[in-house]
């Protein structure tokens, strides 16, 4: 797979939930197995948000990576061993 093809999957917002210091959203694609989880930080003094920052999964091993280039090197990896 391609970054192309990993960054054309989409994704379904699956949950979600906004504090007073930060919002925190998840994302999946179950056929491909794969999940994000973006955690941006609030500013409690301005409600100002932050740079959000994104994690990805394998949801089928639980491996977590802070890359989607980390993420694209396990689904080649897994694609690999079948």
């Amino acid at each position: 797979m391609t970054l192309e093809e990993l960054a054309a999957i989409p994704l379904q917002y699956t949950f979600g939930y906004s504090a007073e210091d930060h919002g925190l959203r998840q994302y999946q694609n179950a056929e491909h197995r794969i999940a994000k989880q973006v955690y941006t930080p609030r500013k409690i003094s301005t409600g100002e948000w932050g740079k959000g920052k994104a994690t990805y999964m394998l949801t089928d091993t639980g491996d977590e990576f802070d890359t989607i280039d980390g993420l694209l090197d396990a689904i080649n990896a897994r694609s690999a061993t079948k």
